[in-house]
């Protein structure tokens, strides 16, 4: 087995490279520039390491056997290419590393990014001593033992960094609540721990320094009896496991945004309902309260019996409000009854014997008539009640109306109720519009009520002939009569 894995050694050279290279593919495709993780903001680095990184490696695998054909052209040009990549693919990572730890400890980036650029440049002033032993037999040599500085002085340092940047972020991580996330991310700290080890430390040559003499590919398959390159192709596969996996976070980081931003829609739209039940249910019924203390204090005196009966009429509402109060408060609404008459019906009848103007009420609508709107709403019925309660307010607080008719019906697939009156009628002008400051709550409350169950609110009205209000809700096909 270890005699096969001496001669497949260009076989590991291509996976190591092939395994970077799809890191730096999947980290490319995943990146996520607007994620309000910290690692996100240093991807882009990462993948440009793991992309050069695998092209350096398989120019191992071409250059030994000569493929493709490159003809004429030196070997020597191949090697200086093949050590140019390697080593900015580490100077990328070791950027990516002093980015996380900068961006982890609130620090200027602009201040970390030195230390990689000056290792760089360092190792590119020894790099460039090839140029004067070109055509000599020193060429070759030279550039091999550049391979022991770039290891030295960039890939141990950037594993290194890399390692304790991705530790830093394992608090942020567990913001998200999720286990394989935190895996993940240990697993990819442990993996860029030991390539600091394997690609940092394990150089090729031995006349590089006290260190290289100790420590080199030579010297650890003497001790492990194990090419160097299995432990490199293995940390390989354990990075690039790792790091596509712990993608995932963006993931669920967007899941968490949309929850949360649905969370947020249905706070705002549990404020808007209470703004509008509020004024229907609590400001109407109080207002009513003041009318009839208003009116009692003109009968004191001169009907007790009278004022005790309105008295006793205002304790009631006013208990009411309290009951209505206390559902919000606990988060609680009452069911709406299941027989739509029923509910209209008593609506009417409520208000005809607290406001006290003729109401004549019709419901049009077939016993085999199942009604429910298109648009699915536990509370349509409740909202249905609304929009006739502030009808029939706004009736009798303006329109000084001596008559009024609610008529229910189904017609054309859509139950249409009416509510007329022949009151002093509207001003001409878009009644919706706020006019002299009076911003018209009511009719809009109405107008929304109607779309938020599909259907649509009209208003027809002419001074002095009355108002007509036409509320049209789209029922659901199969619920039609039969």
């Amino acid at each position: 087995m270890i005699e096969m894995l001496h001669i497949n050694v260009l076989a590991l050279y291509f996976l190591y490279g092939l395994s970077f290279y799809t890191m730096g593919v999947g980290v490319a495709l995943q990146y996520r520039s607007y994620s309000s993780f910290k690692l996100a903001h240093s991807l882009s680095l990462l993948a440009a390491f793991a992309l050069l990184h695998g092209l350096s490696e398989w120019g191992s695998v071409f250059m030994p056997v000569r493929v493709p054909d490159f003809g004429d052209l030196p070997l020597w040009k191949l090697i200086a290419v093949q050590r140019l990549l390697q080593s900015v693919s580490y100077f990328f990572l070791f950027c990516f590393g002093v980015k996380l730890i900068s961006d982890s400890k609130n620090q200027n980036f602009y201040g970390w990014v030195t230390f990689p650029t000056l290792a760089f440049l360092a190792w590119l002033v020894l790099f460039l001593r090839f140029i004067p032993e070109i055509n000599t037999d020193r060429l070759v040599d030279v550039l091999l033992h550049s391979e022991c500085l770039s290891r030295y002085i960039l890939a141990f340092p950037a594993g290194a960094f890399t390692a304790y940047g991705l530790y830093l972020q394992i608090s942020e991580a567990s913001l998200i609540n999720d286990k394989s996330v935190l895996r993940d991310i240990w697993v990819a700290t442990f993996a860029f721990a030991l390539f600091t080890f394997f690609s940092g430390l394990v150089v090729p040559h031995n006349d590089v320094g006290f260190l290289s003499r100790i420590l080199n590919v030579d010297t650890f398959r003497h001790f492990t009896g194990i090419p160097v390159e299995v432990f490199r192709t293995l940390t390989a596969f354990l990075a690039t496991w790792s790091i596509t996996s712990m993608l995932g976070i963006f993931d669920l980081e967007k899941q968490r945004q949309v929850t949360e931003s649905r969370r947020i829609e249905a706070v705002f739209r549990e404020r808007e309902r209470f703004a509008r039940d509020l004024h229907d249910d609590v400001i109407q019924a109080v207002y009513a309260v003041g009318l009839d203390l208003q009116t009692t204090v003109n009968l004191i005196g001169n009907d007790n019996e009278k004022a005790s009966e309105r008295i006793s009429s205002a304790v009631k509402r006013l208990n009411s409000v309290i009951h209505v109060l206390r559902a919000y408060i606990h988060g609680l609404e009452a069911q709406a009854e299941h027989d739509l008459k029923t509910a209209l019906e008593s609506m009417v009848r409520q208000f005809q014997k607290e406001e006290g103007p003729t109401i004549s009420f019709n419901y049009l609508v077939p016993q085999v008539a199942q009604i429910k709107p298109t648009v699915s709403m536990k509370d349509w019925q409740q909202q249905l009640r609304q929009i006739l309660r502030e009808a029939l307010n706004n009736i009798v607080q303006h329109a000084e109306a001596s008559d009024i008719q609610v008529d229910a019906r189904v017609e054309g697939g859509s139950l249409v109720m009416t509510v007329k009156d022949n009151g002093k009628g509207l001003p001409p002008g878009d009644p919706f519009t706020p006019k002299e400051g009076r911003r018209r709550m009511g009719l809009n409350n109405m107008r929304t009520r109607a779309m938020l169950l599909g259907g649509d609110l009209q208003l027809f009205s002419k001074p002095g002939e009355g108002t007509r209000v036409v509320i049209t809700i789209p029922l659901s096909h199969e619920k039609q009569v039969s």
